[in-house]
């Protein structure tokens, strides 16, 4: 899988959020899905739908590579 403009965008956001972002129910969590797959976050259920996105090693290094080129 390639990421897209939109999953870059979503890395660099959660990256500048302090590398994390909560998900409740109220929220699309196939984006952060998306993410996972590429092996940038990784989640923790809290209490489902609730899911905290954290960012792994090579999703932080991904976002700083995104922000540097900016």
């Amino acid at each position: 899988m390639h990421p897209t403009a939109k999953d870059i965008e979503l890395l660099k956001r959660i990256y500048a959020d302090g590398q994390s972002v909560h998900a409740d129910s109220n929220v699309d969590h196939s984006p952060y899905t998306r993410l996972q797959d590429l092996g940038w976050v990784t989640s923790t259920a809290l209490a489902l739908p609730d899911v905290v996105y954290r960012l792994t090693a090579s999703g932080t290094k991904r976002a700083l590579q995104e922000l540097q080129s900016d």
